[in-house]
C-alpha cells in the first residue's frame, strides 16, 4: 500500500471516529440496558435452592444466607475460599442462565416432564 492510500485510509478512519463522539450520547453508557439491569427472581431462587442442594451446602433454608455465605468466601484472603467461590458462582450461573433461556423461549416445561416419558414412548426410527 502506497503513503498516499495510507493517509486517505487513515484521514477516513479519523473522520469516522470524529462523527462517532461528536454525535455520540454521553447518556448511553450511565445505566446498564434494560434487559441486563433486571433479574429473573423466580430463576434466581430456583437456581439458588439448587446450588445449596446439589452442593449439600450447610447453611440457613434462606437465599440470603447462601449469598452472605458466598461474599464471605469472594472477600476471604484464603485461596481455598476463593476456589470454591469461583466454582459455586459458575454452578450458579449456568443454572441461572439456563433457568432464564428455558423461561424466555417457552421450553421451561422440558424439565416437568419425567425421565420415564421418553423411555415409555420410544423415538420411531426410519428403516430404509
Amino acid at each position: 500500500m502506497d503513503p498516499l492510500c495510507r493517509r486517505r485510509w487513515y484521514l477516513q478512519l479519523g473522520c469516522i471516529l470524529i462523527v462517532n463522539l461528536v454525535y455520540a450520547n454521553p447518556e448511553y453508557q450511565k445505566e446498564p440496558p434494560g434487559s441486563l439491569g433486571e433479574i429473573d427472581h423466580h430463576c434466581w431462587e430456583i437456581s439458588s435452592h439448587r446450588l445449596v442442594e446439589m452442593k449439600k451446602l450447610k447453611v440457613a433454608d434462606a437465599i440470603i444466607a447462601l449469598w452472605d455465605f458466598m461474599m464471605f468466601l469472594k472477600e476471604s484472603p484464603k485461596a481455598k475460599h476463593n476456589e470454591l467461590f469461583n466454582d459455586l458462582a459458575q454452578n450458579f450461573w449456568d443454572m441461572y442462565v439456563d433457568c432464564v433461556l428455558s423461561r424466555s423461549h417457552g421450553m421451561g416445561r422440558r424439565q416437568l416432564l419425567s425421565p420415564n416419558y421418553f423411555y415409555t414412548y420410544p423415538q420411531r426410527t426410519s428403516q430404509v
